[in-house]
């Protein structure tokens, strides 16, 4: 399954929908989205992990570094509508604790 990112922006908060799967592999291509966003000044990012069927370590991974880099420059990232598989790996992990994380239902 491909890994897809859509990104949103309204006047207070930008909104990352990702879709597929978050691996070793697109890892990278999250981080570096969040990267450009927060160089081109939005701080404030919701990430929609409604759509992400599969997510490992390097995702895990992935989502603590954007927590820091969005923290270091004054904003902050916070996860939404993970199911199944991810939300487990999440909870899991600790991540979710870690994280801002808020259980959404739907």
């Amino acid at each position: 399954m491909a890994f897809t990112i859509d990104v949103r922006d309204t006047d207070s908060v930008t909104t990352i929908a990702i879709g597929g799967e978050l691996d070793m592999a697109s890892a990278p291509r999250f981080q570096e989205a969040v990267t450009e966003l927060i160089t081109t000044g939005r701080r404030r990012i919701l990430v929609d992990l409604d759509q992400l069927a599969f997510c490992d370590s390097a995702g895990l991974n992935a989502f603590v570094k954007a927590d820091k880099h969005c923290s270091a420059r004054g904003g902050w990232l916070r996860l939404v509508g993970a199911q199944g598989h991810v939300a487990r790996v999440m909870e899991l992990s600790g991540v979710d604790e870690v994280l801002t994380y808020r259980w959404e239902a739907g």
